[in-house]
């Protein structure tokens, strides 16, 4: 019966670590190939752009040209152009009793010109403001949002209804861009005659308005890339540890077992 019972207990931790060996392996297997899609999303976007004509890549360096400021939503500073994300937070807890934090958007802002222009040599193209999401924020947690946002209770709820677990706060993150910044941009030019309109990236999937040159924009991608495939190298021994765990009680149980079956013999 101890036998039976001790047999059933192996068998349910030989199945936890296996399911523990999957998450890990998965989880290993997708950081390392996030990081090296960066890594080679980093040696594409490497290249500068040679040509700017309807329809081509654009990776290009230029300057922000400067327009009448305009006030931030949320911090209220003067500047180019802002863009505030509002969002509502909640906690959760998940079947094996560990806490995580849920999210969901309730309200996206942006205010600048309706086109953002930015002079690369001696052409200009512009960024549609809609189009436009800002990389560097600051974020802030709150309880309750300011007036001054103009979000309905109405949008609230429909934030709060799309979340799991119990409704935390609020976090409201904003980013702005100045005019004479200095940018690197990212994108491909609508196919279209007229003003050159940046539309989104065919790698990317979004335009990039990077705040620095384009050395710096790929030293950050590469710097990303090689850090998750460094997690990725972390992650992988951790995945195969209850069963080598396991697989030692094994040895030391068979190893008693066998003790006690020789013990009469050499008696």
């Amino acid at each position: 019966m101890a036998s039976t019972h001790m047999s059933r207990t192996i068998s349910i931790l030989l199945g936890l670590a296996l399911v523990w060996l999957t998450a890990w392996s998965l989880a290993a297997y997708f950081t390392y190939a996030s990081g090296s899609e960066s890594l080679r999303t980093a040696a594409q976007l490497s290249t500068p752009s040679t040509v700017l004509e309807q329809g081509a890549d654009v990776r290009i360096e230029g300057t922000l040209v400067a327009a009448p400021t305009v006030k931030a939503t949320y911090s209220e500073r003067h500047c180019l152009a802002a863009h505030t994300t509002i969002i509502a937070l909640s906690r959760y807890q998940d079947s094996q009793d560990n806490w995580w934090t849920d999210s969901a958007v309730i309200k996206e802002l942006r205010v600048g010109p309706g086109n953002i222009v930015i002079a690369a040599d001696d052409r200009r193209i512009e960024l549609p403001l809609d189009r436009w999401a800002a990389r560097d924020r600051t974020s802030e947690a709150m309880q309750e949002l300011p007036a001054r946002l103009g979000v309905t209770a109405g949008e609230v709820a429909a934030a709060k209804a799309r979340l799991r677990g119990s409704f935390t706060g609020f976090s409201v993150s904003e980013g702005a861009i100045d005019g004479g910044t200095h940018v690197f941009v990212v994108g491909k030019l609508e196919d279209r005659d007229g003003s050159l309109l940046l539309a989104p990236d065919r790698l990317l999937g979004h335009v990039d308005l990077f705040l620095g040159t384009q050395a710096d924009y790929v030293k950050e991608m590469e710097r990303k890339g090689s850090s998750a495939r460094t997690v990725a190298w972390v992650f992988a021994p951790i995945g195969p540890l209850p069963l080598a765990v396991l697989g030692l009680v094994l040895l030391v149980r068979s190893r008693k077992r066998r003790a006690v079956i020789d013990a009469p013999s050499r008696a």
